[in-house]
C-alpha cells in the first residue's frame, strides 16, 4: 500500500500489493506504452514558464555507470508549478538493485542492503514513477547522471526508449548567471542560502534542486525570458 512518510510529504512504495498495475506484464505494457504516447507530443516548449509543470527528480545510486553494473537505490521527486514546488504532489522509494551496496554508498547515503531487501525492483519503482510523472517533462540537476539511469533502467526493463523531455538546472543557471565553483548542488544551495534538509536523500536533493530551479526561473522571467523556446534560442 501507499504510505506518505518524511515530513509527512512523501508516497513511499512498499511491495504490498495496490490497486492497478499488479504484476511485471502489466508494469512492462504500461512502460511501453508511455513510450509510444510520449513521442511528438511534447508541447512544453511553448507553456509559459510561470504556467510549466515540471516533475524534478534525484537518483541514489551504487555508482555512476549503469551500463557496467551500476543501479538505482532511491528515487526522489517533487512536482512544480512554475516557481512554486507543489511539495503535496511528491514521490519517494528506495530500490532493491539486486546487488550488494558498496561500502561509500552505504556511507554517503545511509542506504543499506537490509532497507533495500524488500523494496521494490527496478520494474516496479519505474513504472510507478512514471504514473505519477504522467507528461509532465523531468528536471535534475547535473542531468546526464539522472538521463542516463532512467535510460539503462527502462531499456533493462521493458525494451523501451527514454522518451520524457529531460530539462537540466544547469540551462538556467548559465544562462543567467557564472556558475559557482564546479556548479554542484552543495556549492550553488549553499550561495543561495538554500538548505538541504539531508543531502544524498533522494527526495531532499530533489526538493533543493527544485528551490534552485525556482530562484533562476523567476530570474529568467526578470530577464523577460517567457518560454523555454526563448531560453533554448538564447543558449544557442
Amino acid at each position: 500500500m501507499a504510505k506518505w512518510d518524511l515530513f509527512g510529504r512523501i508516497w513511499h512504495l512498499s511491495r504490498a500489493a495496490e490497486p492497478g498495475i499488479a504484476d511485471a506484464k502489466q508494469h512492462i505494457a504500461y512502460l511501453r506504452s508511455i513510450s509510444k504516447a510520449n513521442k511528438q507530443v511534447d508541447s512544453s516548449a511553448d507553456i509559459p514558464l510561470h504556467d510549466l509543470e515540471v516533475v524534478v527528480i534525484d537518483l541514489e545510486t551504487t555508482g555512476f555507470y549503469p551500463d557496467h553494473g551500476d543501479a538505482i537505490l532511491s528515487m526522489g521527486a517533487v512536482a512544480m508549478r512554475g516557481e512554486h514546488l507543489l511539495l503535496g504532489d511528491s514521490f519517494y522509494t528506495l530500490v532493491n538493485p539486486g546487488r550488494a551496496i558498496p561500502p561509500h554508498i552505504r556511507s554517503l547515503t545511509g542506504i543499506t542492503d537490509d532497507m533495500v531487501a524488500d523494496a521494490p525492483e527496478l520494474l516496479e519503482a519505474l513504472s510507478r514513477f512514471f504514473q505519477f510523472v504522467g507528461d509532465r517533462p523531468l528536471v535534475a540537476h547535473h542531468s546526464r547522471h539522472e538521463r542516463e539511469f532512467l535510460r539503462s533502467g527502462l531499456w533493462k526493463t521493458s525494451r523501451r526508449p527514454f522518451t520524457h523531455r529531460m530539462l537540466d538546472t544547469m540551462l538556467l543557471i548559465r544562462l543567467l548567471s557564472n556558475p559557482v565553483g564546479n556548479g554542484s548542488l552543495d556549492a550553488l544551495c549553499a550561495a543561495h542560502d538554500i538548505p538541504i534538509s539531508r543531502r544524498h536523500h533522494a527526495y531532499c536533493d530533489a526538493v533543493a534542486a527544485g528551490t534552485l530551479w525556482a530562484k533562476y526561473l523567476v530570474k529568467a522571467e526578470s530577464q523577460g525570458f517567457t518560454s523555454l523556446r526563448q531560453v533554448y534560442e538564447a543558449v544557442r
